[in-house]
């Protein structure tokens, strides 16, 4: 890190992190670090280098409110998750929201709107968008690509006297010709520390033939924090010849989702764990393999012992390592039967399949390797109108969106455009999963396998005025309303403050959403009409409506 630029910190506070560089969160690497704001929002966040505010976004999700400041040095600095910004920067947010009348936007600025020195004040840190807690998401990305590098390579006073720690080991077949003690299921085991380095518990042994995928658990640590983060590198050597490498140093916002071809994607669905493959599937296209290694499956194709060596690196340096072996033992294997209507699928190839009500329409490149496709079904469900098809297998990752279309039901022609596709969430609840009717049948694109029916959405969102108090509202600084819905999902919020677009902030993760008075839009110490209009993603609507005084 010592060639690398050096810049001011983000914050005046000690940096401990909760999340960093090339972490594996949900369909993406972390594209930065997240820095500790000692459990509090409001915290004084500053320019780290000489440059101009090149943009400001604001959305319900995502960075909630973020900037994006482009420095001479070819680098751009994203601050996310914001409170709020300095007033001259929020003075013209604002103005920019009311012009377009909409709380989500996302400005470009050029050199001379809002220059800035290294060190200077640019915003409060906050907890907006889909932030969990507070904190600061703080990025550096190159300016030329806007790709995300490494952070923790820019000299950052960052204590890192932590090793990274490797918590479970996974080995499993990758064709039916393959076994793994004498069986064609996954050999999984918690791994232990012993003199130093991490190894199997005593007694454990493996034995396999054929091709195998191996994965592991493997986390940093950085000081000041319990949090497990993301490591550097990671290397497997087979009888110490370099058989798999990566390196964390930058990617592209376009090859995130391949982090879905990267991780063990079926433990992640099976169990939660975040466990890294150490082969590349033949559609993987992220860049962080190391060419020096051929990066493949193991093909255990002689009858001895097999050294394995796992070596996890952080940025500072610091190393773990997990060695163990496995034998190579030939056994006879049963053919697996073949599964009832299976379809051998190409991910090279568009695929088109049908089977009853049912299609699907897969493009090429959709999948990571090739896969055995099938259909099912089940009853319908409260809440349903149709069966629930099971599509696939949910433990395949999908890359590209596929398009599901299930026959419409018969309803009244007026409820059509209330049709849409709903499958179960992780608590066995029914919930959206987009789609809408044409042509007789109900469509969506879709990037998760599973089950899927038809339902119909016909209920308008709920709006709940938070601490009533009448209609007198002299001397308060805001209005908040909860405001949610029971399926589609809300799509849409407008507000009108006698007859004028007033500027309402929808925060998802609270269902909250907040009107701030504001003398420049409304006359203070008057009798006003509030007319608020929630919509969800099938057109109901609800409106709220209320005279107060302020």
């Amino acid at each position: 890190g010592q060639d690398s630029p050096s810049f001011h910190p983000p914050l005046k506070i000690p940096m401990y992190l909760s999340g960093n560089f090339g972490e594996i969160r949900s369909d993406h690497f972390h594209s930065g670090i997240d820095i500790k704001t000692q459990g509090t929002t409001g915290h004084q966040v500053y320019s780290v280098d000489e440059g101009y505010v090149s943009r400001i976004k604001v959305q319900a999700n995502g960075y909630g409110k973020s900037i994006y400041i482009s420095h001479p040095n070819g680098y751009t600095s994203v601050y996310g998750h914001l409170e709020r910004y300095r007033d001259d920067i929020a003075a013209y947010v604002k103005k920019m929201q009311y012009e377009r009348q909409s709380h989500t936007v996302d400005l470009y600025l050029d050199r001379e709107s809002f220059p800035l020195e290294a060190g200077e004040f640019i915003a409060l840190s906050g907890n907006s968008g889909s932030s969990s807690g507070p904190h600061l998401h703080f990025e550096i990305r190159t300016t030329a690509n806007q790709h995300p590098t490494n952070v923790l390579k820019y000299n950052f006073a960052i204590r890192d006297r932590l090793a990274p720690r490797f918590r479970s080991l996974s080995v499993y077949p990758m064709t039916a010709e393959s076994l793994i003690n004498g069986k064609t299921g996954r050999f999984s085991s918690q791994v232990v520390m012993d003199k130093g380095q991490y190894t199997l518990p005593y007694g454990t042994g493996i034995e396999a033939w054929g091709s195998m995928g191996i994965s592991v658990e493997v986390f940093d640590y950085l000081d000041g924090a319990h949090n497990r983060c993301g490591i550097y590198t990671l290397e497997m050597y087979v009888d110490e010849q370099l058989a798999y490498k990566h390196i964390m140093d930058e990617f592209s916002f376009s090859e995130t989702r391949y982090i879905n071809a990267h991780i063990d994607y079926a433990v992640r669905i099976q169990s939660g764990k975040k466990a890294h493959r150490l082969h590349r599937l033949p559609n993987d296209r992220l860049r962080i393999y190391s060419k020096s290694a051929d990066n493949r499956v193991l093909e255990v194709e002689e009858p001895r012992a097999y050294q394995i060596r796992i070596v996890a690196t952080d940025v500072a340096g610091n190393t773990s390592t997990l060695i163990f072996s496995l034998r190579g033992k030939q056994a006879e294997i049963t053919p697996a039967a073949p599964s009832d209507g299976a379809i051998r699928i190409s991910y090279q190839k568009a695929n088109s399949l049908k089977d009853g009500p049912v299609q699907i329409d897969i493009p090429a490149g959709a999948f990571y390797q090739d896969l055995d496709f099938t259909f099912g079904n089940s009853s319908a469900a409260e809440g349903s109108l149709t069966p629930f098809y099971a599509i696939a297998d949910p433990e395949v990752p999908i890359h590209l969106p596929y398009t599901l279309s299930i026959e419409s039901p018969d309803v009244d022609p007026s409820l059509r455009r209330k049709l849409m596709l709903v499958t179960y969430n992780d608590k066995e609840e029914i919930e959206a999963a987009g789609g809408e009717y044409r042509d007789g049948v109900i469509s969506g694109k879709l990037r998760k396998f599973g089950a899927f029916a038809v339902a119909l959405d016909t209920i308008a969102p709920e709006i709940k005025l938070m601490g009533n108090r009448g209609e007198d509202y002299t001397g308060r600084k805001e209005m908040r309303f909860i405001i949610r819905d029971d399926l589609s999902g809300i799509a849409k919020y407008e507000g009108y403050i006698d007859n004028r677009w007033a500027l309402f902030e929808y925060d998802p993760k609270n269902e909250l959403l907040v009107y701030s008075f504001d003398k420049q839009h409304i006359t203070p110490e008057s009798e006003h009409v509030l007319e608020l209009y929630i919509s969800d993603e099938k057109g109901n609507t609800n409106l709220f409506q209320k005279t107060f005084t302020w």
